[in-house]
């Protein structure tokens, strides 16, 4: 089974209890249970124990949501912004995961390297290939003809 399928197996089947994710989050049982009421978290179904539980997906997302409400946002739009934060992710997931393939480490210490981004055409024709470049000097995109 490849690496991409474990984590998502492991995202989807490991779960944490209500008193757990309430005492590392720094959340109370009463506000989990009512985000649930709202729908904007969801338990692991589960008949048999009656515990409440999470999986690591749900319990990233309350952690975002702790996080937005501790900025002084509401709850309907940590939600909402938890919402955009998958979307971009998924997006930029989507237009990177070729790339991880073609990442070029030239300093592991300080986690410098290169990004082969591959071959882009202009408008007018013109081919550019490019690479993201992450060194002493930044972040940026080199740019060769």
């Amino acid at each position: 089974m490849e690496s991409k399928k474990i984590l998502h197996n492991v995202f989807q089947n490991v779960e944490v209890g209500i008193g757990e994710v309430s005492k590392v989050v720094g959340v109370s049982q009463r506000q989990l249970r009512y985000w649930e009421e709202k729908g904007y978290i969801k338990p692991v179904a589960d008949d048999k124990s009656g515990v409440r539980r999470y999986n690591l997906s749900t319990l990233y997302l309350i952690v975002f949501i702790k996080e937005q409400l501790d900025k002084g946002f509401t709850l309907s739009a940590a939600f909402e912004r938890s919402r955009d934060v998958r979307v971009k992710s998924k997006i930029a997931r989507k237009f990177f995961e070729h790339s991880f393939n073609d990442v070029k480490i030239t300093n592991s210490d300080k986690a410098y390297g290169e990004i082969d981004l591959g071959d882009f055409q202009t408008q007018d024709g013109k081919m550019y290939h490019f690479k993201g470049v992450v060194d002493e000097r930044g972040r940026y995109v080199k740019i060769d003809e």
